[in-house]
């Protein structure tokens, strides 16, 4: 299947690893020219290296999408030199795990700042680009832990954020359909990444899998390949949903 991807602009957050970096590798394979944008700039450098020395198109910039002023600047230096958006990944995030009754405000804060509101903030600073083009794919990542009130290592403050990231993209979807412009979103289950490996202990990640009917964690790859068949004109007609990819741990 041909997806159509060629010399498309992609802007990838959270690009320096893990669902990021693969993401970022596999739209370039696919033909993107991929704006590799994260905190940890030598990453990103990293990954946009890794992909040119491969045959593709990418350059790292710094992001961090904490701060909306460093979110506009990136946009219109992209849109000044590229000329056009066409898809967004919005793959930056970080975790915080642990019960509800001893987590405090700050913990809340720090996931909020990140997670949700640097969400809508890159949203918010694509779409005049992408309203002008009248065309677009924006693809946000959210966390089977925002159907149940926090997912496998009870986080009940990381699901509220990726819980308010599918209504943003529902909202998304409904007021950009008529532009031209896809909004989705996927809910993986705990996935394979540095983030993940720096935060759960081998205990802790052996007792997840175990409860996921596939057997095992979810790979960066496997998201990075829908998220590439959303970015395509193969999805057109896909908007406004919400895809679990889980290994079948919300049937269990």
């Amino acid at each position: 299947m041909q997806l159509e991807l060629s010399d498309q602009i992609a802007l990838v957050t959270g690009g320096a690893s893990g669902i990021g970096a693969a993401t970022a590798r596999t739209l370039a394979a696919e033909g993107c020219r991929v704006i590799v944008a994260d905190i940890n700039v030598a990453g990103a450098q990293t990954v946009a290296a890794e992909i040119e020395i491969s045959g593709g198109h990418a350059r790292a910039m710094a992001l961090d999408v904490r701060d909306r002023s460093a979110i506009d600047h990136c946009v219109a230096d992209i849109a000044a030199r590229e000329k056009r958006i066409d898809v967004l990944v919005t793959a930056a995030g970080i975790i915080k795990s642990g019960a509800l009754a001893a987590s405090t405000m700050e913990d809340w804060q720090a996931l909020c700042a990140t997670n949700l509101t640097g969400v809508l903030a890159t949203c918010h600073a694509v779409m005049p680009v992408m309203t002008r083009q009248r065309a677009g794919r924006i693809i946000n990542i959210a966390s089977v832990a925002a159907h149940r009130g926090g997912g496998l290592v009870g986080n009940a403050l990381y699901g509220m954020t990726k819980a308010g990231v599918i209504a943003l993209t529902k909202g998304l979807a409904r007021e950009l359909a008529p532009l031209g412009i896809t909004s989705n979103v996927l809910a993986p289950a705990l996935t394979d990444t540095p983030l993940v490996r720096e935060a759960l202990t081998p205990e802790v990640l052996a007792r997840i899998k175990s409860r996921i009917p596939a057997g095992r964690l979810g790979a960066a790859h496997d998201i990075a390949d829908l998220i590439t068949f959303l970015a395509s004109a193969r999805a057109s007609y896909i908007t406004g949903a919400v895809i679990d990819i889980d290994g079948g741990y919300l049937t269990s």
